[in-house]
């Protein structure tokens, strides 16, 4: 498994910056975030706006992981031909995952069927292009813990459906990450590891977020993530938008540095 970081973390900057600054903090690739407070990417399948994303990840010497939206149209139609265009970006940059953020509330049944259908049509634009879409549990979305992940993919049978593992959601959800690797198995497609220290709580500081410096266990959720046969990116999304660059880079440097120390325990497990 490889490291990577999302450039939202680097929101006062640009693109080239935030991934210079993801390279400098030792990442060996990055997921590229097009959300507001962090427009990184565009929606531009002009060929020489492809060639000038790709140029940087190559110069920074970075791999692109993943695409890290969210919906901006004020309507279904808007946001499902919004995600056509992300997912040939993403085509054309060779990037495997789109992840985006869905603000639908979970419901009665209708409401549930409704949210299946949309969902249903966003993937739909993932597979016409060879891209994987990745749902993630989070509070106010149609997934808001496993059992309505595991709900949704059988629902949606579509190889070009996933699930985002974000371990600070499943905690805040009352869950064991780790656990929810091993319900959720290979569907698992696309990883943002962040700490936390509360349950059922809001409000932590972005400190409190690196991992290595709270509560969730990530040695364990690691080794069920190799046990389901995970092999894609652990990427490491963290939000200290107010603070200044230089702090932002060490907040990346220590969660990458905690993350390759687990990852170079678990080989050496592994070779015993």
């Amino acid at each position: 498994m490889k490291l990577g970081c999302n450039t939202l973390l680097f929101n006062q900057i640009d693109l080239y910056g935030a991934m210079q600054c993801i390279s400098w903090a030792g990442f060996d690739g990055a997921e590229l975030a097009s959300i507001v407070p962090a427009r990184h990417l565009e929606l531009n399948t002009n060929q020489s706006y492809i060639d000038e994303v790709k140029s940087i990840a190559i110069k920074q010497g970075l791999e692109l992981f993943a695409i890290h939206s969210e919906e901006e149209g004020e309507t279904d139609a808007e946001n499902i031909k919004s995600m056509a265009k992300l997912c040939e970006v993403a085509r054309k940059l060779n990037v495997p995952i789109v992840a985006p953020f869905i603000r639908r509330n979970p419901g009665d049944i209708e409401v549930t069927k409704n949210n299946y259908k949309y969902v249903r049509k966003l993937t739909e634009q993932a597979e016409n292009q060879g891209i994987t879409l990745a749902i993630g549990i989070h509070e106010g979305t149609p997934v808001e813990n496993t059992a309505m992940a595991i709900q949704m993919l059988n629902e949606i049978d579509s190889p070009a459906l996933g699930i985002t593992l974000d371990t600070r959601e499943i905690y805040k959800a009352g869950e064991d990450t780790a656990e929810t690797v091993s319900r959720i198995g290979r569907k698992i497609v696309h990883v943002y590891f962040r700490d936390y220290p509360y349950r059922h709580k809001s409000g932590a500081a972005p400190e409190q977020e690196i991992p290595g410096r709270s509560q969730i266990d990530f040695p364990k959720t690691l080794r069920y993530l190799k046990k389901v046969g995970y092999d894609n990116a652990i990427d490491v999304m963290l939000k200290a938008w107010t603070y200044p660059i230089l702090r932002q880079m060490e907040i990346a440097a220590e969660g990458r540095g905690y993350l390759h120390r687990c990852l170079q325990e678990l080989q050496l497990s592994g070779n015993q």
